[in-house]
């Protein structure tokens, strides 16, 4: 994948109160039925328990904004994939793929063995990513989404392969 090269000063860290507006900016020019902010601020309180990372850039003038940003809940070696979100202006540059990549490299030293997620019918965009890392369909929720009546596709990730996720995380 080529990458802009401006987004090789992108750096991922743990998602913390002051990211919040950010975060919820991008959130919701992002989706139909966005996350509260309670959401997110139960995510960062439970950081134990899941991946709440944020991805930010820093440009050439210094100024550090944030670009995207996931969620993966951990649970008992199984992980779901909740959350992942790309600024507008900065989608189709690789930060999805980086972050999510990155975060499936975490689930592996947490020793998960399969990530759950859904994705909307209609979002093939996600879908196309979801595939490149692995993910696989493995069933189709008729209306799971209840905002638009959309049907969920299920996908799955199992095994997780430590050396593909680190090719594609790594596009620096």
């Amino acid at each position: 994948m080529t990458i802009d090269p401006g987004l090789s000063q992108v750096n991922l860290r743990p998602m913390t109160l002051s990211d919040l507006d950010e975060v919820l900016g991008i959130e919701f020019e992002s989706f139909p039925t966005p996350w509260p902010r309670d959401a997110f601020l139960y995510e960062i309180k439970h950081a134990q328990q899941n991946i709440c990372w944020i991805a930010e850039y820093t440009s050439e003038a210094a100024i550090t904004i944030i670009v995207g940003y996931i969620v993966i809940w951990l649970i008992r070696g199984s992980a779901h994939f909740s959350n992942l979100a790309v600024k507008s202006g900065y989608r189709k540059r690789g930060v999805g793929q980086h972050l999510l990549a990155s975060a499936l490299l975490r689930c592996i030293d947490e020793q998960v063995h399969g990530v759950m997620l859904e994705v909307r019918e209609s979002n093939t965009t996600a879908q196309k990513l979801y595939q490149k890392l692995d993910f696989k369909v493995i069933e189709k929720q008729p209306d799971y989404y209840k905002d638009t009546h959309e049907d969920a596709l299920v996908m799955m990730l199992s095994p997780l392969n430590r050396k593909k996720l680190a090719d594609l995380a790594n596009y620096g």
